[in-house]
């Protein structure tokens, strides 16, 4: 008794599966649509303009971005993803891109100041030292370029006032100040920018 009913539930299984598999797949009028679409243009010189207008008749004929939507325009002659790259289409779901990256310029100049305020008097000469240094230098740049705009500012501003002429410490206390300050702004998680994977 049950095992034909687990047999009899199986069999009822398959044919949801297969059906799902054939809606998945081009009616004919949809593939006439498609064939009829692009037959009115060519796919060796599509403009953006011309991508935006088939990927925006599809939407309209209710044809939606799929693999065999994909073979369809290849046996046609055109390209699935060029058209979607030219018409700006992003791709459902997934992560957002991420933010761009710290020009070069910004991470040198943000480096030589720091390697400045943080070099001290019996550093200077000690290839240890100044390995370990260079290490932490580049550590600490990379967490300050991460860092949200108003903490980076804040620490930006700190790194200027010590940097100023004005500065009443000597090489080794303003690196002692700076480093403490880095270490409470740069160990608090809230002063980092937060990228939302579900924007």
């Amino acid at each position: 008794m049950i095992g034909s009913i687990s047999s009899s539930s199986s069999m009822m299984a398959m044919p949801s599966a297969s059906s799902n598999r054939q809606s998945s797949q081009l009616s004919d009028s949809q593939k006439e649509t498609i064939s009829s679409v692009l037959s009115q243009y060519d796919a060796d010189s599509l403009s953006a303009s011309d991508a935006s207008d088939i990927v925006a008749s599809f939407k309209d004929a209710g044809i939606t971005p799929t693999k065999e939507l994909a073979q369809e325009l290849d046996a046609l002659g055109f390209d699935a993803q060029e058209i979607g790259d030219l018409a700006g289409a992003k791709p459902q779901g997934g992560m957002p891109p991420p933010p761009p990256p710290p020009s070069d310029e910004e991470e040198n100049s943000l480096s030589e100041l720091l390697q400045s305020l943080l070099e001290t008097e019996d550093e200077e000469n000690e290839d240890l030292e100044n390995t370990q240094s260079f290490e932490e230098l580049m550590d600490y740049t990379s967490k300050i370029l991460s860092l949200n705009d108003s903490s980076k500012t804040e620490i930006l501003s700190l790194l200027e006032k010590y940097s100023s002429e004005e500065n009443p410490y000597n090489k080794e206390q303003t690196s002692n100040l700076i480093k403490n300050s880095l270490k409470e702004t740069l160990n608090d998680s809230n002063n980092y920018k937060h990228v939302s994977f579900y924007a």
